[in-house]
């Protein structure tokens, strides 16, 4: 079942996010009503589950109960469980499909989240149903007007109103100690009056609490979730269905932006409404880097729309125009960049969303396709398998540059812009790929099966030999190859150490095995441990190891180069067994794969005096780690 934000992850943002509630606590209480307002939908997900008959009186729902629309769903939020039961007839006036989800307090005195038809959520007061909750509630205090006993919890009030800035609470004094019959752990023993003016306090606290809360919601304040990713998925969606007369407008507005030293973007200046493409995509990538909104994204349906955005094909807006056509180019690949870091960010190597890597969506792509693309309808599409396509595509119009005569890939009406643009793309691509990756055997298993770790590498080699004709004499084009072959030797050695630390994941194979063994696994495309290492260790993967230890310095930095070694340093050490079983087979007599380039490192970085900028310590620590490497390649 989706659950409620209690571990969101969020990773800071400079700019200001549309629709977004201004605290913490605002943005709780709206998590927790998408969560509630999805129940009905994520369980009918669930091919194990099973549906309830509904009645009159309220039914605790278990882990795998499914309900059907139009109940009435409270949850009590001191246990977690879950009632739901059929709604009176004055609460059904609204129409079948109405939903009722309640965040309760066990007294009935909370709010109700109802969600219509088309998931809109409201929050409306919840009296009419204070009478119906007679559960058993031990250690709770009682009170009502009516004379009728009902329960407060007031432990689960005070839990709930520590969560909230000490600021809010001072207009009351503060939040009182919670009472206990002893002292510890931070509790007071209380005499009757003052238990008494405890629940008093904790009542006018928690009333006023859901006033404002109740008004946040009536404002605007707390932004309606499920219809921001709905209008998200919608935006990406209706790009995909007509991307050329969208990149046309995108490419108008920014035009006319630059004419009147507007925003970056080029359309509205309102950053209230994600209405492009690109607006979408860069509050999305936000929005999914809570654990809860990625899953609900990944349930709503969004998912395929996004991994359909990696694929070129789907991008129209081609002009006769060389410099229109250039343009169009760069916002293709800031699009795609985009869509690959989103997916990054949504997936973020959690275990959890581990097969959305394989989650085939060619049937969403082909849908968008037009009947003219000539492109194999047949061929299984996932995110995975679209962001290595990327790396291959590059390579294959290297091998049709040079067919042609030229080591340059682009045109000749090419830019260090146009340069630029595809190079950041690249590093969005691969932050995409090592989030689907690491961790994940299953993606790394058919990664080999697909050829991934060639392609990779022969991707960086290629962009490392200077391919790009004009425009390799930039710097800042230089320095962004280098950060992004980094980042794949980085991504190459995670893959190495996971078969490493958690090999119980792995197929092994021992090495007294006959062929015929390997052969039968190879026939069922079963990629074993050794075959995965084998596949990032192979000579170009170890060469491209040792020529990150000596990156050229006069055009990277003092600094960008020393961090650049460090990561090879690092990758040298996972790789190295592997790399030496390779040369060893190759060379004679006593030389030994990668230790001499390690020595030039050390050498180089034990120039006490020398100038180089380095601190004792931090001078020390990468001695440490060169010595470390030493010894494990000696």
């Amino acid at each position: 079942m989706i659950s409620p934000s209690s571990t969101s992850r969020r990773r800071s943002r400079p700019t200001k996010r549309p629709h977004r509630p201004s605290t913490s606590t605002t943005k709780t209480l709206a998590i927790l009503l998408l969560s509630l307002s999805l129940h009905n939908h994520h369980h009918q997900l669930t091919i194990s589950a099973k549906e309830i008959t509904a009645t009159n009186e309220w039914q605790l729902l278990q882990e795998n109960d499914t309900i059907p629309a139009g109940l009435h769903v409270r949850m009590d939020l001191s246990t977690g469980e879950k009632w739901a039961k059929l709604p009176s007839s004055d609460e059904n006036e609204e129409g079948e499909e109405s939903i009722k989800a309640a965040a309760v307090d066990s007294d009935g005195g909370g709010h109700v989240a109802e969600m219509d038809a088309s998931g809109a959520l409201t929050i409306v007061s919840n009296d009419e149903d204070n009478d119906d909750d007679d559960t058993n509630n031990n250690g709770k205090s009682s009170n009502d007007n009516d004379g009728k006993q009902t329960t407060k919890d007031y432990k689960m009030m005070h839990r709930v109103m520590s969560q909230l800035p000490p600021e809010e609470l001072a207009p009351f004094g503060g939040l009182p100690a919670l009472p206990s019959s002893s002292t510890t752990n931070g509790t007071t023993k209380l005499t009757a009056v003052e238990l008494q003016e405890f629940e008093t306090k904790m009542e006018l606290l928690w009333q006023h609490r859901q006033d404002e809360l109740q008004k946040m919601q009536s404002d605007g304040s707390i932004a309606d979730l499920p219809k921001i990713l709905r209008e998200r998925i919608e935006t990406l969606k209706g790009y995909l269905m007509d991307s050329s007369h969208e990149l046309m407008e995108l490419l108008e507005g920014r035009r006319r932006s630059i004419d009147h030293d507007e925003e970056e973007d080029g359309t509205s200046n309102s950053s209230s409404s994600a209405n492009n493409i690109i607006e979408a995509l860069r509050d999305l990538e936000f929005q999914l880097s809570d654990v809860d909104m990625a899953r609900d994204f990944h349930t709503l349906g969004g998912w395929p729309y996004l991994i359909a955005l990696l694929d070129d094909t789907l991008h129209g807006g081609h002009d006769d125009d060389d410099d229109v056509n250039d343009e169009i180019r760069a916002l293709v690949d800031e699009i795609r960049a985009l869509a690959a870091t989103t997916i990054g960010t949504a997936v973020s190597n959690l275990g959890e969303f581990r097969h959305w890597a394989l989650e085939d969506v060619s049937s969403t792509v082909n849908e968008m396709r037009t009947s003219s693309n000539n492109s194999d309808k047949n061929e299984k599409m996932t995110a995975l398998s679209l962001l290595t396509r990327v790396f291959q595509e590059e390579l294959d119009q290297r091998t049709e540059a040079m067919a042609g005569g030229t080591m340059a890939v682009e045109g000749p009406s090419h830019t260090v812009a146009m340069a630029k643009s595809r190079a950041t793309f690249k590093l969005r691509a691969i932050y995409g790929l090592g989030s689907l990756l690491r961790g994940n055997p299953t993606a790394q298993q058919q990664f080999v099966l697909n050829n991934g770790p060639d392609v990779l590498v022969r991707n960086v080699l290629g962009t490392l030999s200077n391919v790009r004709g004009p425009t390799s004499a930039d710097p800042s084009l230089s320095r962004l190859d280098y950060k992004f072959a980094s980042k794949v030797l980085a991504l190459g050695e995670d893959v190495v150490m996971d078969v490493v630390l958690h090999d119980q994941e792995y197929i092994q194979i021992d090495e007294s095995a006959t062929d015929d063994v390997k052969k039968e696994y190879a026939a069922e495309g079963v990629t074993t441990a050794n075959q995965l290492v084998a596949s990032f260790t192979t000579e170009q993967w170890c060469d491209l190891s040792l020529r990150m230890l000596a990156p050229p310095t006069e055009v990277l930095g003092e600094m960008s180069s020393r961090g650049i070694k460090e990561r090879a340093l690092s990758a040298v050490r996972a790789m190295a067994p592997s790399c030496q079983a390779v040369y060893q087979e190759e060379v004679d007599g006593d030389i030994v794969w990668g230790v001499d380039e390690v020595k030039r490192v050390r050498v180089e970085w034990n120039r006490e005096g020398s100038g180089d900028g380095l601190d004792p310590v931090y001078r020390k620590e990468l001695l440490d780690l060169v010595d470390g490497v030493l010894g494990v390649l000696q």
